[in-house]
């Protein structure tokens, strides 16, 4: 097998895109379970119904989004 000679070879970049996006899912999931674990605990403590465990997830989701959208926007 050949490895290629210059760290900027074409065939790098899927594989980095790749890396990068499954990475980005990993903390996701990581974090929408802890949310939804510490939404479990603050409801059961709080005697709350529910409530927590669909506030802190969509808080974390919401916050997902403004990262992506802030980093993803063209620099001036």
């Amino acid at each position: 097998m050949v490895m290629p000679s210059s760290p900027n070879h074409p065939s790098d970049k899927p594989i980095f895109s790749l890396a990068k996006y499954a990475g980005l899912g990993t903390q996701l999931i990581a974090g929408l379970l802890i949310t939804l674990y510490l939404g479990k605990k603050a409801d059961a403590y709080f005697n709350w119904h529910n409530r927590a465990a669909w506030i802190l997830p969509s808080f974390f989701i919401l916050s997902i989004l403004f990262m992506v959208v802030r980093d993803t926007q063209k620099k001036k």
